[in-house]
């Protein structure tokens, strides 16, 4: 079940960056001269390869992700305030993950297959930890006691290392890291464009995620009650979401 959702995130991811990928090639080919436009091998316009890193870096920030859920957890339980560390954790985690993969990091990983899969059994197997604990305490707050399980992803610095072992942030950085360097910029601006898209659009993502959650628990406080922590701010954000979208 889980190896099974793994594929269906990589897969998604895939099909985005393929959509990312032909909308910034047409982009090039509508913007270039017709001599230009009948050559195959042309260079890619740097302003349509930043656009669709941008477009990726929001669909994976937007979307819901281990990051997402630790977030709207702290803001159930300890307040919007309390978010700010988490989402600098997640910020800080992103960009030092950006600076290993621009030293060579994917390189690697691309000759090393072995190292894509133990980053990903390890996320997995830390995401797997995750939800259990987070069943362990709801099942002894239901029963009337406050489990006696540690918070795993409540600080700056869990945050920071778990990124190093989510599936999803390597598939972003290595995905936009290729598009960087397909765009014919030097690295050292690769990494500074990359760099400030890694902090102002997660940023801007999960400060809304952290958002919604307290406004939701004042509209549906009975819902609040039912499920704590991860599974109230899961349903508060789900039923937001089929208001806005449905």
């Amino acid at each position: 079940m889980v190896r099974a959702k793994a594929r269906m995130a990589l897969s998604g991811s895939s099909f985005m960056v393929s959509i990312i990928d032909r909308w910034s090639r047409l982009g090039d080919r509508a913007n270039a001269p017709h001599s230009v436009r009948c050559s195959s091998h042309q260079r890619r316009h740097p302003m349509n390869v930043l656009l669709g890193v941008s477009g990726l870096i929001f669909v994976s920030a937007a979307t819901p992700g281990p990051n997402n859920i630790a977030v709207l957890r702290i803001a159930g339980e300890q307040g919007l305030k309390a978010t700010a560390a988490a989402i600098l954790g997640v910020v800080l985690g992103s960009l030092a993950l950006l600076i290993v993969t621009q030293a060579g990091l994917d390189f690697v990983a691309a000759r090393h297959e072995w190292l894509r899969g133990a980053i990903t059994v390890g996320g997995v197997g830390y995401l797997l930890y995750i939800g259990a604990s987070t069943i362990y305490r709801s099942v002894g707050t239901t029963e009337g006691t406050l489990a006696p399980a540690r918070k795993p992803l409540s600080g700056a610095w869990s945050l920071f290392a778990f990124q190093f072992a989510n599936p999803k942030a390597w598939v972003l950085v290595l995905t936009a890291a290729a598009a960087a360097r397909r765009s014919g910029r030097s690295p050292s601006e690769a990494l500074i464009t990359l760099g400030a898209l890694l902090t102002v659009i997660p940023i801007t993502c999960l400060m809304g995620d952290s958002s919604v959650c307290p406004r939701m628990s004042s509209v549906w406080p009975e819902a609040s009650v039912m499920t704590r922590g991860t599974g109230a701010c899961w349903a508060h954000w789900r039923s937001w979401r089929r208001m806005i979208f449905d």
